[in-house]
């Protein structure tokens, strides 16, 4: 598999183009923002989109998804307990950046523990990792994990959000640093880590942030 990262929207957001070289087919991972641009990229690479994912239910990680969505007619899967955000307003944020907007979203497929995307040679396992919010998830390889807003490089998630809890967000930090072996970490923003450097450096993992 290989990741090819687009950031975008007005809160950086990471989107993640993640692509089989062999076949191309590709996961669209939160397009926060400027659709134009991911477009660009997935033609320029010459992909076919098998699905938009999203890694938890906020608008600057899915501003791009319905127009995207109906350009290639792709599905999109999210997380199932984000669910009841994809329309609310106040639970997805888009309050706090256009009061009044509602995003018209439906998803094709609801994501749970255990789940596993194809794609080409590499599996990618559904880890649900909620605290930022309900549905928060991961997805990992072998080699990846694709983290959203629940790690970050140096730091974790918020939690102060509507759908956001501390202790739930601590115990799927703890979930993801008890994953055996290194990966390398894509957040959701910011720049990519490893687990190895987390478990070490974090100060969030080490405890001395509660």
């Amino acid at each position: 598999m290989q990741v090819k990262t687009i950031t975008v929207g007005a809160l950086q957001t990471n989107c993640y183009l993640l692509f089989d070289p062999d076949s191309r087919e590709a996961y669209v991972v939160d397009p926060g923002d400027e659709a134009q641009d991911i477009a660009d990229a997935v033609e320029e690479l010459s992909l076919q989109v098998l699905a938009i994912v999203l890694t938890h239910v906020h608008f600057d990680h899915m501003l791009a998804a319905e127009s995207l969505c109906r350009r290639w007619h792709a599905p999109l899967w999210i997380g199932a307990d984000d669910q009841p955000a994809l329309t609310d307003s106040r639970r997805n944020l888009m309050d706090l950046f256009s009061p009044g907007a509602v995003l018209m979203l439906q998803a094709q497929r609801l994501l749970f523990e255990g789940d596993v995307l194809p794609l080409g040679r590499t599996q990618l396992t559904v880890m649900e990792t909620p605290g930022h919010t309900p549905g928060s998830l991961c997805l990992v390889t072998d080699e990846a994990i694709i983290s959203g807003d629940t790690l970050f490089c140096g730091s974790i998630g918020r939690t102060d959000f509507p759908g956001g809890n501390a202790l739930t967000l601590y115990g799927s930090l703890a979930r993801l640093m008890s994953i055996e072996g290194d990966r390398t970490v894509y957040p959701g923003h910011g720049e990519p880590t490893s687990l190895s450097y987390e478990r070490t450096t974090n100060p969030f993992v080490l405890g001395k942030v509660l």
